[in-house]
């Protein structure tokens, strides 16, 4: 694989937010047009970062980035993409069979505004994003772990959420979406209690495409909850 030039901003330093991981790695199916466009695409659109990501190089033609986290099977990403192309967005997926089908989907709907990286996102967020350079940062329908003992698995945790906020623009937006009730009441009082965003509950955005385990949730009765919050301009980034 091509890594990415080594030209990164003046680097910097955060501590490292914690150890236990967000999602479980699934041991899915390759189909054999995923491992096709793996083989195929790879090198054209997921990201090998060895230093702190440069936007206006990886997406010189989008005046904004978001990141999306966990894209799953890439539907609602390459819709979304298609319908805002001046939108860069960088989606992070750790599932092999997902990263193949979004592979697919960008060659086939002959997107140039979408990038893989294939890792964990605290991670990511933590080494390889530059403070305020997001427009946005999109977690649909993320892993609610909702047995009380797996609760620390949650991504959104306090810290966590504090720590992402750094990484947005002034009224840059943190827009998250679940199925799950108990981690939707999670999710509201974490938001409620960080003075850097304002926001919370809103109707489903008619941009905001379905997922497949949105999809999967509302054929079970389940009720969709759509959290969008805003980075206060009075927010400042501490290291």
């Amino acid at each position: 694989m091509k890594p990415e030039s080594p030209r990164p901003p003046q680097a910097v330093s955060v501590p490292h937010l914690r150890e236990v991981r967000s999602y479980k790695l699934r041991s899915g199916r390759v189909t054999r047009s995923q491992e096709e466009a793996l083989r195929l695409h790879w090198d054209s659109f997921v990201l090998n970062p060895t230093a702190i990501l440069e936007f206006a190089t990886i997406f010189e033609k989008c005046p904004k980035v978001i990141v999306e986290i966990g894209s799953g099977m890439g539907e609602a990403t390459a819709e979304m993409a298609e319908a805002q192309p001046d939108l860069g967005i960088l989606a992070i997926e750790v599932h092999r069979p997902g990263i193949g089908a979004l592979l697919s989907k960008i060659v086939e709907r002959q997107l140039d505004n979408v990038r893989i990286i294939d890792g964990d996102a605290v991670s990511i967020f933590e080494k390889l994003l530059p403070p305020d350079s997001l427009d946005g940062i999109r977690v649909y329908f993320p892993d609610p772990w909702p047995k009380k003992r797996h609760h620390k698995r949650r991504l959104l945790q306090t810290e966590w959420i504090e720590f992402a906020v750094t990484r947005l623009k002034t009224e840059g937006t943190l827009h998250i979406a679940t199925d799950w009730k108990p981690y939707a009441d999670w999710i509201s009082q974490r938001g409620e209690a960080n003075l850097k965003i304002s926001g919370g509950l809103v109707p489903r955005p008619e941009w905001r495409s379905l997922t497949r385990f949105e999809s999967q949730g509302l054929a079970k009765g389940h009720r969709v909850f759509d959290f969008l919050y805003t980075k206060n301009p009075e927010a400042r980034v501490e290291l």
